[in-house]
């Protein structure tokens, strides 16, 4: 009998947490670029700065980026045009959080002239 309680009550946690973490991660979704990353999380910053990269190269127009990064829910921190700029997501969960980020800059026309993409999690 003990051993049913137990499992009654495991499921129950399960169940809340599974409720509260829907509850409170439904203000954002993570974007699609990162939600499809293959392979182990350790890797997932590497490969999500490479599919940046290959978004917005070198040379694209910086509002291309900007227009992007508002559509996913991105807050952004940046001062445009000649200065670094950046942008992050974070996504809290019960008990990880994900920090999506992403850098550049550009240049007084507009065009990119560097951008880096980061992703880090970070678990109780």
């Amino acid at each position: 009998m003990r051993r049913f309680i137990w499992a009654t009550v495991t499921l129950a946690l399960m169940l809340a947490s599974f409720g509260v973490g829907r509850l409170s991660g439904g203000g954002h979704s993570v974007p699609a670029m990162v939600a499809t990353l293959p392979g182990d999380e350790a890797g997932f910053s590497n490969e999500f700065d490479a599919r940046i990269h290959a978004r917005f190269p070198i040379g694209s127009n910086e509002d291309e980026l900007v227009a992007y990064l508002a559509g996913e829910k991105f807050a952004p921190d940046w001062r445009r045009r000649d200065d670094a700029n950046a942008s992050a997501l974070v996504l809290s969960g019960l008990i990880c959080t994900k920090i999506i980020r992403v850098t550049w800059r550009a240049n007084s026309a507009g065009a990119l002239t560097a951008v880096n993409g980061a992703y880090e999690s970070r678990c109780l």
